[in-house]
């Protein structure tokens, strides 16, 4: 993949010589995941042969299947050999990363759910091991670098009316911090834009109910900062050559010790200030311009050294504040492995929070990660990555399948939209439990993508069904479940709904006793008083049928007529369905 396109499957044959995927950009990256799969041509996502292999490793690796002239295949997977070597004196030793391995016979989903058991007994740790994570609004898609607290403290407000319950406050409010020009190493509060500190906002948000977080990217530099005008030499570039910065900033060589001393300390004074429940860390630049300013520096240990440094930083913050909630970002999925899932429990799974987008990306990333560990947000419309428009519901449906969260302008909605995401918020508290801590499937992709997510005694599920396009005349579509009790018998059930009637066009003149131009004031304001009742599946059935036979949804739409049993299911159109064991 690449930066808003993470976690794509691309199924290669592995028939002689060797098929390679490695990353040499000093993390993990978002190209190549260290999470691999070999499984046999007829594998499907419930039957058939599946190997999953996971690297515990942050930094640059190296995954190889390889098929001897014999037929025979093998698979290594480990710290890249380009540009690698260590030196090592008599009496001394090398760990090398540890690497995962799980099979089974019953397809994709066997094998996933064996790796998702195995990262959240054995990966993720700590308090937030196994518990329920909170709503959160995220200032970024809101504020952007433009932090004032009184447009913050409104923007909370309005969260917690919603029923958010964690309000965190994105870059923009340390330093002199206007831009991403400036101030990365200035872990200071701006005064101007928060008169009282870190402190002060946060205890005023606590004020409104609401637990705080905040936005740090302890690996970065600018040169436009005190940090750097101090201590240059901290910074990976050569004395030789002006250096290259990505994002307007430089890496700080966390192969130095005393930079990591530094930014433990000094990231130690950060969050011990009011309240911090939630610390979202970032890392938006790969490595470049490799050159350490140490004196004992070799250039073939940098980048290992690099993820050492960063572990020890990491190990060190995660022991001070084993309150906090940490979630780990890198440009989205640039740095999503398991050596950060050793230190916190959820990880921004990408920028590109588009809806169709991140389905493809969810799913992508549930292979091989419990979807707990993968955070979603729910954002604006025109999308700010893609400029698409999705509905409000098809975002909350996608986003509710991994660790829900809102980074939109509740300020400038109206009330029908508060509304909404309000009724969104309550829904999903009523079914998280099942969504954070349940088994996910796979159930079908393409342009119908279907998935569930199943408690572990098997009595409550949640469905999702996603089109991206139309097919004309194409009315029956069905869900069928999986991971389901056969023996049990279900209340199945959608939510009922409204339609406005401008998703008909100038349609609404074939019932209307006089013309209506489209898009004309007769037209809205018809629609604020007149809308279309949503089709709604309510039905008992059996474990055993669900999964097998499965449901017949409401027909849908296809230019003959609408009524009340019509499913109105255009582009971009996604419905839930609920099961309870009755």
């Amino acid at each position: 993949g690449a930066w808003a396109r993470e976690m794509n499957r691309v199924d290669m044959p592995v028939k002689a010589g060797k098929q390679v995927i490695s990353s040499v950009t000093g993390s993990s990256s978002n190209r190549a995941n260290p999470f691999v799969m070999l499984f046999r041509q007829d594998t499907t996502e419930q039957s058939g042969l599946c190997y999953g292999f996971h690297l515990l490793y942050s930094g640059n690796h190296y995954e190889c299947a390889e098929v001897n002239a014999y037929g025979k295949t093998r698979f290594a997977a480990g710290i890249n050999p380009a540009g690698f070597s260590w030196h090592l004196a008599p009496g001394e030793s090398f760990e090398t990363p540890q690497s995962a391995m799980t099979v089974s016979g019953q397809g994709f989903t066997g094998m996933s759910h064996q790796m998702h058991a195995f990262i959240n007994t054995h990966i993720v740790r700590g308090k937030w091991k196994n518990r329920i994570r909170p709503v959160l609004l995220n200032s970024w898609e809101a504020a952007y670098f433009d932090i004032d607290e009184r447009k913050l403290l409104k923007l909370a407000q309005k969260a917690k009316e919603a029923g958010i319950e964690l309000f965190v406050m994105d870059d923009g409010w340390f330093g002199k911090r206007e831009n991403d020009k400036s101030s990365l190493g200035d872990w200071f509060a701006d005064k101007k834009k928060l008169p009282d500190g870190l402190e002060g906002i946060c205890k005023k948000v606590n004020a409104l109910g609401l637990d705080f977080g905040i936005w740090v990217e302890p690996e970065m530099i600018n040169v436009d900062s005190d940090l750097y005008r101090a201590h240059p030499d901290w910074a990976i570039k050569t004395d030789k050559y002006e250096p290259t910065q990505g994002r307007n900033q430089l890496v700080l060589d966390l192969t130095n010790p005393d930079v990591v001393e530094y930014l433990i300390n000094t990231m130690t004074d950060v969050f011990r200030y009011g309240h911090i429940e939630y610390i979202k860390w970032d890392y938006n630049r790969q490595l470049s311009d490799i050159f350490s300013h140490r004196k004992d520096a070799r250039s073939g240990e940098f980048f290992h050294r690099f993820t050492m440094g960063l572990y020890e930083l990491w190990g060190a913050l995660t022991e001070r504040f084993p309150e906090i909630l940490f979630e780990s970002c890198s440009s989205g999925g640039n740095r999503f492995d398991l050596g950060i899932l050793c230190y916190c429990p959820q990880i921004w799974a990408s920028d590109n929070t588009d809806a169709i987008s991140r389905a493809d990306i969810q799913e992508g990333y549930s292979y091989g990660y419990p979807m707990n560990a993968v955070t979603a947000h729910v954002s604006s419309c025109p999308n700010h990555q893609t400029l698409r428009q999705t509905s409000l519901e098809t975002r909350f449906d996608v986003a509710l399948f991994g660790v829900l969260g809102y980074e939109c302008n509740l300020s400038d909605m109206s009330k029908a939209e508060l509304e909404a995401i309000g009724a969104q918020i309550a829904l999903y508290k009523q079914w998280r439990e099942v969504l954070q801590l349940g088994d996910f499937y796979r159930i079908e992709t393409g342009n119908v993508q279907k998935w569930i997510c199943v408690s572990s005694d098997k009595r409550r599920a949640v469905g999702m069904v996603l089109q991206r396009l139309v097919r004309p005349n194409w009315q029956h579509e069905d869900f069928r479940a999986a991971g389901l009790d056969e023996s049990l018998r279900y209340h199945f059930y959608s939510l009922p709904g409204k339609f406005d009637i401008r998703d008909f066009g100038d349609l609404v003149n074939t019932v209307s006793p006089v013309h209506i131009k489209q898009g004309s004031l007769t037209h809205n304001v018809l629609a604020k008083f007149v809308t279309l009742p949503r089709e709604v599946e309510d039905m008992i059935v059996s474990g055993g049928v669900l999964m097998g036979h499965g449901v017949k949804l409401a027909p849908a739409y296809s230019g003959t007529g609408y009524n009340e049993k019509t499913r109105h299911f255009q582009d971009f159109s996604s419905r839930l369905y609920f099961m309870e064991a009755i």
